[in-house]
């Protein structure tokens, strides 16, 4: 077990300031490394069947482009997972203006989302059997248009039996809106070798939420059973192309009737034998397909969060938890 931290030489110098990588690694080989910009991911290495170390997230083929980030790509994401639909709030009466993005929509925070923030290196600590970096960054009240004055924490930590727990932390002075998640694209293949077609997918979830062509939820909620995105056992990715989105870019509603044991989400590539069962105390998963534009379904993208477009409030003095668990394996 051990972290190392180093200066990202292409980042530092496009942006005039020092950005860090930060890579914890286990004692069998895994690895994950991480921008203290946004909080990117660059990339988790995980062996295959044959022991072939290689990475499973999708990346941009140049690193700068994670400045601007079109994809949100493995970045955190915050304070609003999702669409807020007209950039419009309501908390305890008062209206909240939080910026439009997208189309009429605020996404994934606005302009000033947590996916471009320096976020500071806390604290490592590297244990017996897992390392850990907190990282923590504040949000000012109404920066932005996001009420609040909020203390936002990060871990992320990497155990020697290959799980990835990701956990955010929050506390405010006043009631807010906080709905936070992960943004990685997923592809098992190993340095994209290919596409995530034929990757297969279980979802635990028994409905899902119809979207409009703005893609904020329409407020149908209709069940996933004999649909294209009905996954309640392993089938491939894609299956969901069928739909009239071209994949999924979809809320599903998390069922809780299997164990507390068993994941929320399963992802498994036939061919390298890796598999990956995510489990998260959030209610809901947007899943995306990556439907469009660069890498066109290079790569599947689980948000764990509360359901978009819906105020999620933060209470003054009341901790937020948000704990995702990313459990890698080979079948």
């Amino acid at each position: 077990m051990r972290v190392e931290i180093e200066k990202h030489e292409p980042l530092s110098e496009y942006l005039g300031c020092k950005v860090e990588k930060v890579t914890l690694y286990n004692n069998k080989g895994f690895s994950v490394e991480i921008l203290n910009y946004g909080l990117v991911m660059l990339s988790i290495n995980v062996p295959d069947a044959e022991g072939a170390l290689e990475n499973v997230l999708m990346r941009y083929d140049d690193c700068l482009a994670l400045v601007k980030n079109p994809l949100y790509l493995n970045a955190t994401i915050g304070l609003n997972a999702g669409r807020i639909k007209n950039g419009l709030l309501t908390i305890d009466q008062q209206i909240y203006n939080v910026g439009i993005n997208e189309r009429i929509s605020n996404l994934h925070g606005g302009y000033k989302g947590l996916h471009k923030v320096f976020w500071l290196l806390e604290k490592e600590d590297v244990l017996v059997d897992h390392c850990r970096v907190t990282f923590k960054t504040y949000h000012e009240h109404l920066s932005d248009g996001f009420p609040g004055n909020i203390e936002i924490k990060a871990e992320i930590s990497l155990y020697d039996d290959g799980l990835i727990k990701v956990t955010y932390k929050a506390r405010s002075d006043r009631n807010c809106h906080l709905n936070m998640t992960n943004h990685n694209y997923f592809n098992l293949s190993g340095n994209e070798k290919s596409e995530i077609d034929e990757h297969l997918l279980f979802v635990n979830a028994a409905f899902y939420s119809e979207i409009d062509e703005d893609g904020l939820p329409s407020g149908g909620i209709v069940p996933t059973k004999n649909s294209a995105f009905d996954f309640a056992k392993c089938k491939p990715i894609k299956l969901s192309y069928q739909s009239p989105t071209s994949g999924m870019d979809h809320p599903f509603i998390l069922g809780r009737s299997l164990s507390e044991y068993e994941p929320d989400v399963v992802l498994i590539d036939s061919i390298s034998k890796r598999k990956l069962e995510i489990t998260t105390n959030q209610p809901c998963v947007v899943i995306y397909t990556c439907n469009k534009g660069y890498k066109k379904h290079g790569g599947i993208c689980f948000e764990m969060q509360q359901l978009p477009n819906t105020v999620c409030v933060l209470e003054a003095g009341i901790e937020y938890l948000n704990e995702t668990f990313y459990r890698f394996s080979v079948i």
